[in-house]
């Protein structure tokens, strides 16, 4: 028995011994994938300066003026793919250029190609509802070659799958679910067992089924293919973060986020979700000073990247980590309160000891010298704290801003939806008007005086006056003083001047929908009735008339009102 029993207490300790030892290694591992991320960090702005670079380069291409029509073409896509993580504006004009350049060519593919991809920008900046017009009356499947039909399955699976997570309708919710299983299984179908898509699409579906080991098995294949410096890896790796997490393998987890942002980082990707997931996990661990930093850097690159969904998202955790924050700051001062009461105290009693006892002298001096150590340490922290406060308060005054423009935002949306409402009211009981008197004249044989009124303009012209008119007062009760603020950005001498009873004319209402933010000419032909020709011209010759940098002339419009 006492052999048995020290057996069992050699195995026991063994085993601690490993646990101890295990532990020891994780948190080793931990500790100094964070550090390498902090060292990343320090150098993001080397990573961003060489992205930027060299897209520099490819838009020296395009000044080169012996270029085709296809050769500016592809140059614009290679544009769009640096853009598309970097930011959102660039990689949306370079779509508008791309759209031109193949509707200029009367090529059906490139077009399509670039409504694809235009989608998948929407879908991924969170704005569903432009992504879904483009899904339902842009594309045409029928004309899409095999590649083009499952990049649109691609686009289509994603906006479902976001929508779904986004809405809180429930048969809005439950039709994206469904959508997202079949585009899903239309991919599966479509592709090999080895592409990468399928890959993609087969992790999820193990993910969502709640089958975490074969969806942590394949996603760690697929990253032992993928470099760690493309952009991909980025994204398999937040991928498993997630996983871990499920798994709750929290330690693992934090790893993979911090790769997942490091690649980020080395990629120049603004359009990111590692560093602020990171963030939410140290915050937990009371890691508070990594928390702040990190949640700092999300949000400025996302201001950087400009799409409102992601600084929207990083706001909502920004109060926990700010509250955390400053708790960590008032215990830091008060410890130092106590440190300097104590440090007075000490004065006092050495002081009174000197009278008495000479011999203490030198005991005095190093108690001194230690006193001015705090003092000066007291004033670095002081300036650090100050420090904090200012970046805390630059980081209000942006979420402000972003504030303000969801407001706006708010405002436009329950305005128009007034509009559209009041719109179809109307049209169903026109319509119906319309139906009887078809009835009463074919029933009373006037079918000639009938097909005489079908045959005229003059229904079709007061219906889309009705519909400016309706525009013009829903827009210049949001915006009422658009007009005086547009003609200020045109010289005096081509200011508009609007006939009597005009609320806004033809000109005025292009740039009312850039105001709204619609810029693409061919929404805009379309919404008016023009055509897409008659929409260059008009945007061409005003932004003529301005009165600073033409360039910039619509981007200063769609700041009237704020």
């Amino acid at each position: 028995m006492s052999i048995m029993n020290n057996t069992k207490l050699i195995i026991i300790t063994m085993l601690l011994t490993l646990s101890s030892v295990f532990t020891a290694a994780t948190s080793s591992a931990q500790s100094d994938i964070l550090a390498d991320l902090d060292r990343t960090l320090d150098s993001s702005q080397s990573f961003v300066d060489a992205h930027s670079l060299n897209i520099k380069g490819i838009e020296d291409m395009l000044l080169q003026s012996d270029l085709s029509l296809t050769q500016r073409y592809n140059i614009c896509d290679r544009l769009y793919d640096e853009y598309f993580a970097f930011q959102f504006d660039k990689a949306m004009a370079m779509l508008d250029e791309r759209y031109r350049l193949a509707k200029a060519m009367n090529n059906h593919n490139l077009v399509a190609d670039v409504h694809i991809d235009r989608a998948m920008l929407y879908t991924i900046s969170g704005m569903y509802f432009e992504a879904s017009d483009i899904l339902e009356d842009d594309i045409d499947t029928l004309m899409l070659n095999s590649k083009q039909l499952i990049a649109y399955y691609n686009v289509q699976q994603r906006f479902h799958s976001d929508f779904w997570h986004y809405t809180t309708d429930v048969e809005a919710r439950n039709r994206s679910g469904q959508k997202r299983v079949y585009y899903r299984n239309r991919i599966l179908e479509l592709t090999p067992d080895t592409d990468l898509l399928h890959r993609s699409i087969t992790i999820r579906k193990y993910s969502e089924r709640g089958e975490w080991h074969k969806a942590d098995s394949l996603n760690r294949m697929v990253l032992s293919t993928l470099s760690s410096d493309v952009h991909e890896f980025a994204m398999y790796a937040y991928d498993q973060a997630r996983i871990c997490e499920a798994m709750e393998l929290r330690d693992e987890m934090i790893e993979w986020f911090a790769r997942s942002a490091i690649t980020d980082i080395r990629t120049a990707t603004k359009d990111n979700a590692s560093l602020c997931s990171l963030a939410q996990v140290l915050l937990e661990r009371n890691d508070i000073e990594r928390a702040f930093r990190y949640v700092t850097i999300s949000l400025n690159d996302a201001l950087f990247y400009n799409a409102k969904l992601r600084p929207w998202q990083i706001s909502g955790i920004m109060p926990n980590i700010e509250k955390a924050y400053q708790e960590k700051q008032r215990k830091q001062s008060e410890e130092l309160k106590r440190q300097e009461e104590h440090s007075r105290h000490l004065a006092i009693i050495i002081s009174l000891l000197a009278i008495a006892l000479l011999g203490i002298c030198c005991y005095m001096a190093t108690l001194v010298v230690r006193l001015g150590k705090n003092a000066r340490k007291i004033g670095e922290m002081n300036e650090h704290i100050a420090g904090s406060n200012n970046e805390l308060k630059t980081l209000n005054d942006k979420l402000e801003a972003i504030n303000v423009d969801l407001r706006e935002a708010n405002a436009v949306k329950e305005e128009y939806i007034a509009l559209f409402l009041s719109m179809c009211s109307d049209y169903i009981e026109k319509l119906s008007t319309y139906q009887r008197n078809v009835r009463r004249k074919l029933s009373q044989g006037k079918s000639a005086e009938l097909e005489r009124e079908l045959s005229s303009s003059s229904i079709m012209d007061e219906e889309l006056q009705n519909f400016y008119d309706m525009f013009d007062n829903a827009f210049l009760n949001l915006y009422p003083n658009f007009v005086e603020e547009f003609n200020a950005l045109l010289k005096p001498d081509t200011q508009i001047e609007l006939k009597r009873g005009e609320r806004l004319n033809t000109e005025l209402r292009i740039f009312a929908l850039i105001r709204l933010g619609i810029c693409d000419s061919s929404r805009i032909a379309a919404l008016l009735r023009y055509s897409v020709n008659t929409i260059y011209n008009y945007r061409a010759r005003t932004k003529n008339n301005a009165l600073s940098n033409r360039d910039t002339f619509e981007e200063r419009v769609k700041t009237i009102g704020k």
